[in-house]
């Protein structure tokens, strides 16, 4: 089990602090449509994040238009017996109900001219055509081709897994053990996050990039590789207002900032962290696309992302 940082002296907080926190759908689109118009005033990519802004808006409303199906008993047994993830994103197998939630994903948003194209592509596809794209965003294998749908077809599949995680029991994905990958669908961090307040006050969670769920991980070591002996901080001197072919705008001796890529020499990866206490407001997935200037910086650098955005198209490059 991973082993939070004690801070206040007491041992109490290891028993309270949560391993798991599932999604709560109730609020988690809509704060995070808000980060995202909030983020828009005035940036170099306003566009993209307003675009992403009503994608998510509509996430909220789209994701109560359906009931989680329930998950196969076995696959409930295989979590809570042997750690295994009962939704695994490769190996579940996909309702057709996330093409339904794409259906009115694209309805809400295809008067919107930023997404009316990729709406009409979307709409013109059959079933096996959207289910192979499906396929290749959750494998992280995404076309060039496909880049215009890609942040579309992510949204339906972060609504519907979202809407399975938020109904499922958290003792039934307590003991899952492999900290580098979601317990509930085994897919890679968008990010990771340091909590403020409550039971989870200044612990580090693996926020998922599909359904939304937070593992707590213990800080200052690699999410990808485990490792703690490489591990750096890199960050930006200023919020995203440094030039990209400046290589001296990273600040390695980790400054005070709300948003760091924690970057690890073993296995040269890297993820970003955010931090609430310095901006109450952050959220992983709008923060991390608001924040594309610090990926290129760290890329330059000879790190590669761990874990995906699938809100945005990696690129082929």
């Amino acid at each position: 089990m991973p082993t939070p940082i004690i801070t206040d002296g007491t041992m109490e907080r290891v028993v309270a602090a949560p391993r798991v926190v599932l999604p709560d759908p109730s609020a988690l689109f809509a704060e995070r449509a808000s980060r995202f118009a909030q983020l828009a005033q005035g940036h170099p990519m306003a566009e993209y994040l307003q675009l992403m802004a009503a994608v998510v808006h509509a996430q909220h409303a789209v994701i109560w238009r359906r009931t989680a199906l329930p998950v196969p008993a076995a696959a409930l047994d295989q979590s809570r017996d042997y750690g295994m993830p009962p939704l695994s994103a490769l190996s579940h197998p996909r309702d057709a109900q996330w093409r339904s939630d794409l259906a009115d994903l694209v309805d809400a948003l295809a008067a919107d001219p930023r997404a009316a194209a990729a709406c009409a592509r979307l709409r013109g596809l059959d079933a096996g055509a959207l289910e192979a794209q499906a396929d290749r965003v959750l494998a992280g294998q995404t076309l060039d081709a496909d880049a215009a749908q890609v942040p579309f077809i992510g949204a339906a599949l972060q609504v519907y897994f979202t809407r399975a995680a938020a109904a499922l029991d958290v003792n039934t994905v307590k003991n899952f053990d492999v900290p580098t990958v979601c317990p509930v669908c085994a897919t890679r961090p968008v990010a990771s996050i340091v909590r403020v307040g409550g039971d989870r006050n200044n612990l580090r969670y693996l926020a998922c990039a599909l359904c939304n769920t937070e593992w707590n991980v213990a800080r200052i070591k690699c999410s990808a590789c485990e490792d703690d002996r490489g591990v750096h901080y890199l960050s930006l001197t200023g919020v995203d207002s440094v030039q990209t072919d400046d290589a001296a705008a990273i600040n390695t001796a980790g400054a005070e900032a709300a948003r760091k890529a924690e970057a690890c020499d073993e296995c040269r990866s890297y993820l970003k962290i955010f931090y609430q206490e310095k901006d109450a407001y952050v959220d992983v997935q709008a923060d991390d696309l608001a924040s594309l200037s610090l990926d290129l910086l760290v890329d330059e650098r000879g790190f590669g992302r761990s874990g995906p955005n699938l809100l945005i198209h990696p690129g082929s490059g």
